[in-house]
């Protein structure tokens, strides 16, 4: 997984990870990784976003 979304490429692709493990139960690799693209997701938004 990237540590910082770029590029709009790099938001859609993690965009589409999030909602394929958006389900993920707790103390899963999936659930961590749920965390860790909710933080980029929002970072870029706020950036890229207005």
């Amino acid at each position: 997984m990237k540590e910082t979304l770029f590029t709009e490429d790099d938001y859609r692709e993690a965009l589409k990870r999030f909602l394929e493990i958006c389900d993920a139960p707790e103390d899963t690799p999936e659930a961590e990784d749920l965390e860790k693209l909710m933080y980029l997701l929002e970072v870029y938004e706020q950036e890229n976003c207005s």
